[in-house]
């Protein structure tokens, strides 16, 4: 068979009805995958911005400890903080950053007593971070979790309301294979009438960190939408020293946040 510059031709002109619908098909489907893509992702951007508003339009303090523990001294003076602690304090600076807020980190012995007044995001427990304990002691009537220290089973979440704990899982050699923590979402309860505190904070530091990521969760936030202030158990896996999966394992509205 020989094919003529005019068969060539016919071939072409042929396929290029086939070969533009195609193309129009494939423009019009990447354009319908980019505005989803894009719809989703500012919907995600507008319930992030909801959640951290009110605290970020007055510029809030990120709140980290670093306990002054002798036997650390001797490594570094001008103190230690844990891992997960600086990976919440990062993602945390992230979010806000993308939604065009800003935040000021301090740490605990840095603070004042007007500063306690602000609004604040604490990262870390009551055990590392002297804020948060002074936080969740003055919450301690609204709240139902709290975290516990007991022999043998070491820090766990203690439910209030069912006397359950929730405690992290260990492995042979005594690593974590999971891990709990808390996100509470208040007032200030040393200023009730003029800021909100954000506390994020875990049994270890993969709770932590992982209290922070959930703040990232587009389910998690449509779920909070309704709820201002409110306390969520956070449950995480933990595998070769790193959290995945964060897990919201129950909200409650704290209703009696604005009390004075």
């Amino acid at each position: 068979m020989v094919l003529t510059h005019e068969g060539f031709g016919g071939l072409v002109l042929g396929a290029f009805p086939e070969i533009s619908i195609n193309l129009i098909a494939a423009a019009i489907g990447g354009t319908a995958v980019w505005l989803v893509t894009r719809t989703r992702r500012r919907l995600k951007l507008l319930r992030a911005r909801r959640f951290w508003r009110s605290l970020c339009d007055r510029t809030p303090l990120i709140v980290i400890g670093a306990p002054d523990f002798e036997p650390l001294n001797k490594w570094e003076k001008s103190g230690m903080v844990g891992k997960g602690d600086i990976l919440a304090l990062v993602d945390i600076q992230n979010q806000l950053r993308e939604l065009g807020f800003e935040g000021k980190i301090v740490e605990t012995k840095e603070m004042n007593s007007g500063d306690r007044r602000k609004d604040l995001v604490l990262i870390g427990g009551p055990d590392g971070n002297s804020v948060t304990e002074t936080m969740m002691r003055e919450l301690d009537r609204v709240l139902s979790y709290e975290f516990t220290w007991n022999a043998g089973v070491g820090n766990a979440v203690i439910d209030r309301t069912t006397g359950s704990a929730s405690a992290p899982q260990y492995d042979k050699v005594g690593n974590p294979t999971s891990d709990y923590g808390l996100i509470i979402r208040a007032v200030n309860p040393l200023a009730p009438k003029k800021s909100e505190i954000v506390i994020l904070a875990g049994c270890w530091g993969f709770g932590t960190a992982a209290a922070a990521e959930l703040l990232r969760d587009r389910k998690f936030l449509r779920q909070q939408r309704k709820s201002k202030h409110f306390e969520t158990l956070v449950k995480t896996t933990v595998v070769g020293g790193a959290h995945y999966n964060a897990e919201a394992q129950g909200t409650r509205e704290i209703t009696h946040a604005s009390a004075d």
